[in-house]
């Protein structure tokens, strides 16, 4: 949890930054706001002067920044800004609301009877344009008495909302540092992301870690492309990949989410939620490639008509894995919907639906900051989930399923190695072989549930002889093999094997009533046989049969080696009645 809390104070930090950056900061002048009216130049090629002669023929109409502008087609769209009157000279800054303007210029009288003009925008590296900066922006200075009006020129590949915003100097330098401290956070904190997936894929063994790593940084990616960060840093001096980029990444992002939800829902889903996000992420693929090799103009609509229809499939695939697994869905499934809830304001403001707001210029940047810890919270609780299971699974491969015991797998390697030791030191070890000598008539009577009882009755038995450091484990062949480590006496083995035969003939619920176990007991003591492990299992086997045709009903013997290499075979009253 000390991880999620640390993402959780970068979380609140970002958040900070970005609500700092939308501090109203007011400029040394009364009234903020520019006034304007516009004319749309269908050819795109009019001058300034015929600008200004259209303008000066009142073919002008008043501004309207929420309306959506009728641009693209290589239409120009003509701005005559009426810029406040000042009293003392003041340094000022006229910014571009929206940082993926194709072309944006700004003609000043100079003062001595020209005009002066300053060109930004995607069409122009960032690392050119008048004032580097997230969004197109103009430095110049306002004079007391200036009486000419400034000249904007807006050129974009389809219909966008055109809004501007005139600071002071002073004002402007202090947003702009909020906007790149709240940036920078969420980029360190996408970074932290990025590393602990990584972390993940290695210790969690799975590959999903990996997939949203990716998802982290292209959604991040995307986000500094939307904001304009990645072209003022990333790539300031190619202005084809910052126009490219903004629609580029963000199909990429969607495409590789397909992908990471494929992963996610891969042990639940059928054929058709495989099939019907790869085909998601291909359409993202396709998009990314027809922008890279056509014009933005002839794709603007594409974006909207993808990337809604995409992440509303997502939702349902993931809203239906939540059903099955909801530990692990209902927290990626709120993490997207954070993300996808985001992600809509400026799509909505594009279409006209709704005006400018805080959440439109920073929803996708507040929905990519929350979703991160959520998702990460789900993808926690299946990697959980799943090393739990790899742990059950490992356990089976070393434990009898029935019993519980270690299986026979576990027996033959305990037992070569008791083998080995007791070959540098002779004192060492003992093993019992525990037959239940009426199995099959419990089976013949009561059937296979009670069988299968008796055997689990049996394994608990020989399981309470046990000491630490012993391994009580079943053989292929249904017996129960107790390896005991040390310099157990001769006396120990047999007091020992007595009690499980004493065990065994108590009652027990597990049993039907009246129904008692018959337990017999081959032992092999210190110094043991020098054979191989199958070897000695097959003595012991041996020795459970002559018990069971012993007509004097002995139910132990225990193998004893001698000086000869002879073994001697002792009952359970520690007689010696034959020679092998």
């Amino acid at each position: 949890m000390t991880v999620f809390r640390t993402l959780l104070l970068a979380l609140l930090a970002a958040a900070a930054g970005w609500a700092a950056a939308q501090a109203d900061r007011s400029p040394p002048w009364p009234d903020r706001a520019v006034n304007g009216q516009y004319w749309l130049d269908a050819t795109g090629k009019a001058s300034l002067e015929a600008a200004r002669a259209a303008f000066a023929a009142n073919q002008g109409q008043p501004a309207e920044p929420n309306r959506v502008m009728p641009l693209g087609s290589g239409a120009g769209l003509w701005y005559r800004l009426e810029l406040p009157g000042v009293t003392q000279p003041v340094p000022a800054v006229l910014t571009i609301s929206f940082p993926g303007t194709d072309s944006v210029e700004l003609f000043r009288p100079d003062g001595a009877g020209t005009w002066r003009s300053q060109r930004a925008g995607d069409s122009v590296p960032v690392n050119q344009w008048p004032l580097p900066y997230l969004k197109p922006a103009f430095a110049f200075n306002l004079q007391p008495g200036d009486s000419e009006a400034t000249y904007l020129r807006v050129q974009h590949t389809h219909p966008i909302r055109v809004e501007w915003q005139l600071w002071d100097a002073n004002g402007f330098t202090a947003d702009a540092k909020a906007w790149h401290l709240g940036l920078g956070i969420y980029v360190g904190f996408m970074l932290l992301v990025l590393m602990l997936s990584i972390v993940n894929t290695v210790s969690w063994r799975d590959p999903v870690h990996l997939l949203y790593a990716g998802h982290v940084v292209l959604v991040g990616l995307s986000i500094l492309a939307l904001t304009g960060l990645a072209g003022e840093y990333l790539w300031p001096d190619n202005a084809w990949w910052n126009d490219k980029a903004a629609v580029v990444l963000p199909a990429a992002s969607l495409g590789w989410a397909a992908l990471f939800v494929r992963e996610l829902v891969s042990e639940r889903g059928g054929r058709l939620v495989s099939w019907g996000l790869l085909v998601l992420s291909a359409l993202g693929f396709a998009m990314m490639v027809g922008v890279l090799l056509l014009s933005r103009g002839t794709f603007f609509r594409a974006p909207s008509l993808y990337l809604v229809p995409g992440m509303l499939l997502i939702l349902g695939i993931l809203a239906w894995y939540s059903r099955r697994r909801p530990e692990v869905g209902l927290w990626v499934l709120a993490g997207v919907t954070v993300l996808v809830a985001g992600s809509l304001w400026p799509l909505v403001r594009n279409l006209g639906l709704i005006g400018h707001s805080f959440l439109t210029d920073n929803g996708p940047q507040l929905g990519a900051a929350l979703e991160i810890p959520l998702v990460l919270i789900g993808l926690y609780f299946r990697g959980r989930e799943r090393r739990d299971s790899r742990v059950r699974l490992e356990a089976l491969s070393h434990t009898d399923p029935l019993t519980g015991l270690g299986n026979h797998r576990v027996l033959m390697l305990r037992l070569g190695q008791l083998l080995g030791r007791a070959r540098r030191d002779p004192t060492l070890g003992a093993v019992l072989r525990v037959r239940v000598a009426n199995l099959h008539l419990i089976n013949e009577e009561y059937g296979r549930e009670a069988m299968e009882a008796a055997m689990v009755r049996a394994a608990e038995c020989v399981a309470r002889g046990a000491i630490e450091g012993d391994t009580v484990a079943r053989d292929k062949g249904g017996d129960v093999v107790l390896i005991m480590e040390g310099q157990p006496a001769r006396s120990q083995i047999a007091e020992t094997g007595r009690n499980i035969i004493a065990r065994g003939l108590k009652f027990s619920r597990r049993l039907p009533r009246g129904v008692t176990l018959h337990i017999h007991v081959a032992a092999a003591c210190a110094p043991l046989p020098v054979v191989d492990p199958a070897t000695l299992m097959g003595l012991l086997d041996q020795e459970l049969v002559q018990i069971a045709a012993d007509p004097h009903g002995r139910a132990m013997r225990i193998l004893v080696q001698t000086e000869s290499l002879g073994t001697m075979r002792e009952d359970e009253r520690g007689r010696v009645p034959r020679r092998a």
